[in-house]
């Protein structure tokens, strides 16, 4: 049986490690770890401002009240 292996430096760390050639991972094992208690970019909040209101919602609200005087 013959495997194949990459020469890595983990990006977590820096360390020197042995990667299989199918293997798709940049971090060590021990960082890979640490880093699984971290939450997903997917799951995370959304950053940024909060949508804004369009306009023309805000004006039927008005008219619907009896109008701006």
């Amino acid at each position: 049986m013959e495997l194949r292996v990459h020469l890595k430096v983990c990006e977590g760390c820096g360390c020197l490690w042995y990667r299989a050639q199918t293997q798709d991972s940049v971090y060590c094992r021990g960082c890979e770890d640490r880093l699984k208690e971290f939450p997903s970019p997917e799951s995370r909040k959304r950053r940024g401002r909060p949508v804004r209101r369009p306009l023309d919602h805000v004006w039927a609200v008005v008219e619907a009240m009896g109008g701006a005087e």
